[in-house]
């Protein structure tokens, strides 16, 4: 929904929005244009200085994963840690186990493009926000060298892309979040949708990501229940887990008492902002969530991200990508 006053037209609303750059559609054409802008995100896959290869400097991310090579006879100077006691029961003799770095890392970007997505009262959409934000995250994961996949999950259908190299991995998303969606929120008033939330998301990602993967998920977490909460924690317990906070500044601080027509670019309808009990409480549960999952990230190390519908979008993940290192939350935050 996009709230507007009654002297603007949805076209008007355009005009604020930065050239090419549709607030309420995806445009494959702006997708793809974004390959030219990832060079300053840094997002960096060196390893922990605790882990088992030498070297390596400490990264807000695990690394690539190791895949298990062979086993071989111990050798003095060996590291310990990698005895293999399995061959050693089996043989009374020390061995050792020899792993690979992966060459390829795979990269998951989860992307919410449900109803709830579709609502803006700046720039853009949510949905269009999350779009170009995933994007971004995979021309930059195209330009490591990593493998490119994703989980695009609506009301009405739920994508999974396994992890590709090359620009074919990016390619794949970008084609999936350029679909036009008036459709399917125009079939969801005629037949049932099928059951889709965050919880169910992330358990496919869960089921399909290997350990070491990094995983970026773009939500409003508008559905944040124990369930979801569990399973992001078991996520994060294996992959590196980035969560990006969409939000709408109208969220964060309703406009003064009024009535404000909205529309989906298909419905029209009427935004009461009369009682302010109802708005303290919208307000506040807004709060309480986006603190919830904040908390929840910071306390098991998983990233967070706030990114509003007002923000640059490149700005925004560049600061927050490398407050990662630091342990700290993105530029702004709702205190």
């Amino acid at each position: 929904m996009w709230p507007f006053h009654k002297q603007t037209t949805p076209s008007d609303l355009r005009l604020n929005a930065p050239p090419g750059f549709q607030g309420v559609a995806v445009r494959l054409v702006d997708l793809i244009n974004m390959r030219h802008q990832t060079g300053v995100l840094g997002i960096k896959t060196r390893k922990r200085v605790h882990t088992l290869l030498a070297g390596g400097e400490r990264s807000p991310f695990k690394g690539r994963g190791m895949d298990f090579e062979e086993s071989r006879r111990y050798q003095p100077g060996d590291d310990v840690r990698l005895m293999d006691w399995r061959v050693m029961a089996r043989t009374h003799e020390p061995y050792l186990k020899v792993f690979r770095e992966e060459r390829e890392r795979p990269v998951f970007i989860v992307v919410d493009d449900r109803k709830g997505m579709r609502f803006g009262t700046k720039v853009a959409f949510k949905s269009v926000i999350a779009a170009h934000a995933a994007a971004l995250l995979g021309w930059a994961s195209h330009e490591r060298g990593d493998r490119v996949g994703a989980v695009v999950f609506s009301d009405v259908d739920h994508v999974e892309l396994r992890p590709r190299g090359g620009r074919t991995g990016v390619l794949q998303l970008l084609n999936i979040l350029a679909q036009d969606r008036t459709r399917s929120s125009q079939m969801i008033e005629h037949q049932r949708p099928i059951t889709s939330s965050l919880q169910l998301a992330l358990n496919r990602v869960q089921s399909t990501a290997k350990p070491g993967s990094l995983i970026f998920l773009l939500s409003d977490f508008r559905d944040w229940d124990h369930q979801a909460k569990q399973t992001l924690i078991r996520l994060g317990g294996h992959q590196d887990v980035v969560a990006i906070f969409l939000y709408d500044q109208l969220e964060q601080e309703p406009p003064p008492a009024g009535q404000y027509p909205v529309t989906d670019g298909i419905r029209m309808g009427i935004l009461n902002t009369g009682s302010a009990k109802t708005i303290q409480s919208y307000s506040a549960c807004f709060r309480e969530r986006f603190e919830d999952v904040r908390t929840l990230c910071l306390t098991r190390g998983i990233g967070f991200i706030p990114l509003g519908t007002h923000d640059d979008i490149l700005f925004q993940l560049r600061g927050g990508l490398q407050d990662l290192g630091h342990r700290r939350t993105a530029h702004h935050s709702l205190a």
